[in-house]
C-alpha cells in the first residue's frame, strides 16, 4: 500500500514538473522509474520471493526459474525505457543481453544434469 502511496506522490511530482520545467520532464522521469523500481525491488518483490522460496525450498530449480523470471522483468522494463525515449535498437540490445545471459545460465544448468544423467546411463549399461 505505501508503493502505490509513494507511487501518486511522485507522479504529482512529475505532472508538476512537467509543467513547469518541460525539459527536464522526462530526466527526472526516469530517475524516478529507478527510484521507484529500487523500491519495489528492494521492499517488496524480493522479501515476497525469499518467503515463496522458503516454503518451496525442497522442489528443484524453482529459485532459479523465480529469479530468471523477474530478471527477464526487469530487463523488459528497461527496454521499454529505452523504447518510449525513441532508442529502440538499444533497448532491443538490452533485451538481447538478458537473453543471453540467461541461455548461458540455463545451459550451464542443463549441462551439469545432463552429465549426471549420462554418467547415471553409463552406471546402467
Amino acid at each position: 500500500m505505501i508503493f502505490i502511496f509513494y507511487a501518486v506522490i511522485l507522479l504529482l511530482v512529475l505532472i508538476l514538473i512537467k509543467d513547469a520545467y518541460s525539459k527536464l520532464h522526462t530526466i527526472i522521469a526516469i530517475v524516478f522509474f529507478f527510484v521507484l523500481l529500487h523500491f519495489l525491488l528492494s521492499m517488496l518483490v524480493i522479501p515476497f520471493l525469499e518467503k515463496l522460496l522458503s516454503y518451496v525450498h525442497s522442489v528443484p530449480y524453482v529459485a532459479q526459474l523465480v529469479y530468471s523470471a523477474l530478471f527477464y522483468q526487469v530487463g523488459s522494463l528497461i527496454s521499454t525505457i529505452f523504447e518510449e525515449q525513441e532508442y529502440d535498437s538499444i533497448g532491443e540490445l538490452v533485451m538481447i543481453a538478458v537473453r543471453i545471459v540467461l541461455l548461458t545460465y540455463w545451459l550451464t544448468e542443463f549441462a551439469t544434469v545432463l552429465s549426471k544423467f549420462s554418467s547415471i546411463l553409463e552406471k546402467l549399461q
